[in-house]
């Protein structure tokens, strides 16, 4: 905010251009040519912005007739993807080899590959480390700590879709708990946290105008 009052979030700018115009130019230089855009929140906002201009590429959109979360809406497609594909968020721009994460989605034989990018935190503060009795025992100094943050990049096998509820909301990890309930493979790709913009924070958004 106060952007997203004007305008749905894949149509905020990043300097001469919208967030979804750099996230389709990533998967078009990897070779994807064909994309299917679930949408509700200003649809028609968005609608408006691909109609003007020639593309070399394809938009389909899938319309929500309620929202249904970051994996609710995949169900519309049950008929359609008929291989692996792609799911992303529209507010992260993550910057890796598609064909690299592709290749490695196959050669695991993963139902579900997951992108996430390494985080180290820094606790700007001296950590008092106790013992079981509660005593001090010292004082780590600044420690740090290294995460794998989940990025918002996806790639799903398509019979996974038979998982999703329907026309229920429904995020991507309650898909990602249904898989491993089901005995399903969930694999991790992990790449450097320069790697992922989430341009949903401001400074992230600052960062972008920088970087792109």
């Amino acid at each position: 905010e106060p952007f997203t009052k004007v305008l749905p979030k894949p149509l905020i700018p990043i300097n001469d251009k919208p967030v979804l115009d750099h996230i389709i130019e990533k998967f078009l230089n990897f070779g994807c040519t064909e994309f299917y855009l679930t949408v509700n929140y200003k649809s028609r906002v968005i609608k408006a912005y691909f109609d003007e201009g020639e593309k070399n590429y394809k938009i389909n959109f899938v319309d929500e007739e309620k929202p249904l979360g970051t994996a609710g809406s995949i169900k519309l497609l049950k008929d359609t993807l008929k291989g692996p594909f792609f799911v992303t968020n529209c507010d992260i721009i993550i910057n890796t080899d598609y064909k690299q994460l592709f290749e490695y989605h196959l050669k695991n034989n993963y139902d579900l590959t997951l992108v996430a990018s390494t985080k180290k935190y820094v606790i700007p503060y001296g950590i008092c480390e106790l013992s079981e009795k509660g005593d001090f025992k010292k004082i780590n100094e600044k420690p740090y700590y290294n995460f794998l943050i989940n990025s918002g990049l996806y790639i799903l096998n398509p019979d996974l879709i038979d998982l999703i509820p329907h026309n229920q909301f429904f995020h991507i990890t309650d898909l990602i708990k249904s898989l491993k309930e089901n005995g399903k493979t969930v694999g991790v790709f992990p790449i450097d946290d320069d790697s992922w913009i989430d341009i949903g924070q401001w400074s992230e958004y600052h960062r972008a105008v920088d970087q792109l």
